[in-house]
């Protein structure tokens, strides 16, 4: 049979390896490596992985050499130590590396820099599947069911594509492919903008208002909108900058956007207001 490793088993990663334990349980063996002795307790209690190991150990080594289609499920900064460290190791031929970052296009520029003397083969992706939740306790075999998933840049074969993209379809999840430069643009606006302003939205809430007051009044509409501010704090740093310049034209698009609103109230124009608010 061949090997999948998981590299990364938060709740992407983990949900990633739980989906296809139980698509293809009897297909692949899965590998598991993450930096958490604890994370890769829980995952192997619920996943069973043939292997698994601490990132940095030495069994990481013969884990990576060992694998057909690997799996960075990690933050965006930590992609290209990812990267390098693969490329360092005498990989399988044919093997296919893959991520699932919600950023494409500096990615792809490092995997070309490292992965060219190897001749590494690497698929781009973007599962559209992510909640506000993280960690291996919130991992779930069913996150990608019904969902987007986006590839974007890739060093490979189309027949190596497709074998990527195969997966997430067993998973249930509808596949669009999109060029990297597209890509990042378009989620500056989908979603880096959205949790931007979602963060900024509770940060002004519980400074002006109080949590107390918050709990006790807000109502669905606040809910909606800051729930996605609960997400990991450190891991939306890392995705602001490393899509820092589509973010920063979209927050410019936003504060003049806000700056009309505001002339627009200090003047009580009615029509300007509806001017700018209508769909």
């Amino acid at each position: 049979m061949k090997n999948i490793l998981i590299i990364g088993l938060g709740h992407i990663g983990g949900s990633l390896a739980l989906g296809l334990k139980k698509k293809f349980k009897n297909v692949f063996n899965f590998y598991g490596i993450d930096i958490s002795l604890q994370t890769l307790t829980k995952s192997h209690k619920k996943i069973g992985f043939l292997k698994k190991c601490l990132f940095g150990n030495k069994e990481e080594k013969l884990i990576i050499e060992s694998s057909d289609i690997i799996f960075i499920c990690v933050e965006p900064t930590s992609i290209e130590k990812i990267l390098t460290k693969i490329s360092s190791y005498n990989v399988k031929k044919g093997v296919i590396v893959s991520d699932v970052a919600s950023t494409k296009k500096d990615i792809l520029k490092s995997a070309r820099k490292i992965f060219k003397k190897k001749k590494i083969n690497f698929v781009g992706g973007h599962p559209i599947a992510g909640t506000e939740k993280n960690g291996f306790s919130s991992a779930t075999s069913d996150l990608f069911e019904d969902k987007i998933y986006i590839q974007s840049g890739e060093i490979a074969t189309k027949k190596q594509i497709g074998a990527i993209n195969n997966l997430w379809r067993k998973l249930g999840s509808k596949v669009y492919t999109i060029d990297v430069k597209s890509h990042d643009k378009v989620f500056a606006y989908l979603s880096h903008l959205p949790h931007a302003l979602s963060f900024c939205l509770n940060s002004l809430a519980l400074k002006k208002i109080g949590k107390k007051r918050i709990d006790n009044l807000g109502g669905s509409s606040y809910k909606d909108y800051s729930r996605i501010s609960s997400s990991s704090s450190l891991l939306w740093s890392d995705i602001f900058l490393s899509n820092s310049s589509n973010l920063i034209a979209s927050l410019n698009e936003s504060i003049l956007f806000l700056e009309k609103l505001k002339l627009a109230l200090k003047t009580n124009s009615r029509s300007k207001i509806a001017d700018l608010i209508k769909p």
